[in-house]
């Protein structure tokens, strides 16, 4: 019952039922002649401590809101006995105007209750508005017989901070039957659910288990008992007859019965020959709201519908990277020893972590005399966190795995000898920075997975720390200005030659701020063979030796006839 007209009376409610209580608590034991016992405790408003401590102002018999939770507890005495093996234990608890009607959603009357601080199956109590309903709970024998002391607690109207709701209780009726003897209750059940992980509304629900060959310590013949619960919007599961479904008993709930947004659970308690029961088993299908792969992004927001490790492609725009390997010398300065476009696409989880990394690139030029390696230095992470690489070459693909020696950043060698790669011609010993020479670029692609998601701003942005190495001296790295070399990178050469590279400061610069590598945010015609690129770019003298402040265009100003198809 809504309460919250009857608040505005501003008088106290204490709700009478409609037959006299008992006394006080109940406690009983009945000697079933076939073996058995059958023993009962009742728990209401005149009981007394330690059993239960009335409120003031709510508790049993009375109207009580959220806010006004309260428990009791139940107590077994024959639990200290060794012997004692039950064959069933239940709570039942009978309460008035509970309503937990389905079609209230999230906004019903959700009273849940737990034991010993463990949510109870179902998690609710079930009721309707204005009518006495009884909820039976399974109560785990190991709950009963760890101390024989059960605490449960009742937590009143769950979604809900302030007076909506209300509700009174009866009773709380704990039933225990068990017998004396040494004979051992079966194992819990071991169970396999299908589907595993994430389910649909297309799917049919079994559940088997995998355990039933060994499903005694005895070896007496086991049965199973099944008892269904779901979740059709409350937010809590009830039994499914509960809420409007077929009462299934059985291994098996059809896709006929399953909507999209429900949870479904199965309980499982193994029964023994001997009548002694293990503790239950249980198996959970969450299925999303139109979200196939349950991670919690609706499909139509979901660039990986079917993959819950993967929600969203963030690509980067298209640059190009062109390197001068002569470092710490300026050699010939023509910065097309490679030159490599690259786009990136950071693949990233329902909770923004990066979990896997692709690259699409090309080769587009390779004016260098001597062998160097393209590698790519990414932060946050390490080799030990890679799932797998995947790399090919102009189409063929390639082993690869993360470089050793790194204990702080992994490191990935896209291209092992530049050489190698874009060796294909008998008439030029370079490859697309000679006049004449213009064969297709070399397409490169690579997908790094992770094991576990990276925060991306640990990650940092793509292109990341792409950088060239001396294939014949690993040490010789060459970075984009100001950054960071790797643990193998031979600082010896810093200061040395035209180099002015300061740990800690400006890094990869001669003293008047000239890269021996760049990242032009376009696609770019590059210097012709020898050509210093001062001659075939001007402007890119006054950006680089204002610190990026001035000239930021200067890529888009060619000198015709010193660029590769510049004419």
């Amino acid at each position: 019952m809504n309460m919250k007209y009857s608040l505005s009376l501003g008088i106290a409610l204490v709700f009478q039922t409609p037959y006299v209580f008992a006394a006080a608590t109940e406690t009983n034991t009945v000697d079933n002649q076939d073996g058995t016992f059958t023993y009962t405790q009742k728990i209401n408003k005149d009981s007394t401590s330690p059993h239960y401590v009335a409120p003031s102002g709510y508790g049993f018999n009375y109207y009580s809101h959220s806010g006004q939770d309260y428990g009791w507890q139940h107590s077994f005495s024959e639990a200290s006995n060794p012997l004692v093996k039950i064959q069933s234990a239940t709570l039942l608890i009978r309460g008035f105007d509970i309503d937990s009607e389905a079609f209230h959603g999230t906004s019903g009357e959700y009273d849940g209750i737990s034991v010993d601080g463990n949510d109870l199956n179902p998690g609710l109590l079930q009721g309707t508005n204005g009518t006495w309903s009884e909820t039976p709970f399974d109560v785990p024998t190991s709950y009963i017989l760890d101390d024989g002391l059960m605490d449960v607690f009742l937590d009143i109207d769950m979604n809900h901070n302030y007076v909506w709701w209300k509700t009174t209780l009866d009773y709380s009726l704990l039933t225990i039957t068990y017998a004396i003897t040494a004979n051992d209750a079966p194992y819990t059940p071991t169970l396999n659910g299908s589907p595993q992980g994430c389910a649909t509304a297309n799917n049919d629900f079994v559940v088997d288990v995998s355990n039933s060959d060994n499903a005694d310590p005895d070896g007496d013949a086991v049965s199973y008992e099944y008892r269904w619960f779901v979740d059709i919007g409350q937010g809590e599961v009830v039994d499914d007859e509960v809420a409007g479904k077929t009462d299934h008993t059985g291994n098996t709930v059809l896709s006929s019965e399953v909507n999209a947004g429900e949870t479904w659970r199965v309980q499982v308690i193994a029964t023994d020959s001997n009548g002694l029961v293990s503790d239950p088993a249980f198996f959970t299908w969450m299925l999303g709201e139109n979200d196939s792969d349950c991670d919690g992004i609706n499909d139509n927001n979901d660039d990986y519908p079917n993959d819950d490790k993967r929600a969203s492609n963030n690509y980067s725009v298209e640059s190009t990277l062109a390197y001068e390997d002569l470092w710490p010398d300026k050699g010939d300065y023509d910065l097309n020893d490679l030159v490599i476009t690259n786009r990136f696409n950071v693949i990233k989880d329902a909770n923004g972590l990066v979990k896997q990394i692709d690259l699409t690139g090309s080769i587009q030029a390779r004016g260098a005399t001597l062998a160097s390696g393209f590698a790519i230095a990414f932060s946050g992470t390490t080799s030990a966190n890679v799932e797998s690489i995947n790399m090919a070459i102009n189409g063929q693909s390639e082993a690869v795995t993360a470089e050793a020696g790194h204990s702080s950043e992994l490191v990935v060698a896209v291209l092992k000898n530049t050489h190698s790669a874009t060796n294909d011609s008998l008439t030029y010993s370079f490859f697309n920075t000679q006049s004449g020479d213009e064969r297709s670029v070399i397409p490169v692609t690579m997908s790094l997975i992770f094991v576990e998601p990276v925060n991306p701003l640990a990650i940092g942005n793509a292109p990341f720390n792409p950088f060239i190495y001396r294939v014949s001296d690993r040490g010789r790295e060459v970075h984009l200005p100001n950054y960071a070399p790797t643990a193998l990178a031979n600082t010896g050469f810093f200061k040395t030659g035209a180099d002015n590279t300061e740990v800690g400061g400006e890094t990869y610069m001669t003293p008047a701020g000239h890269p021996w590598a760049l990242e032009i945010s376009t696609s770019w015609l590059h210097p012709m063979e020898s050509v210093d690129i001062i001659q075939a770019y001007p402007a890119i003298q006054d950006w680089a030796e204002s610190r990026k402040a001035r000239g930021a265009t200067w890529y888009s100003t060619p000198v015709s006839g010193k660029c590769w198809k510049c004419n």
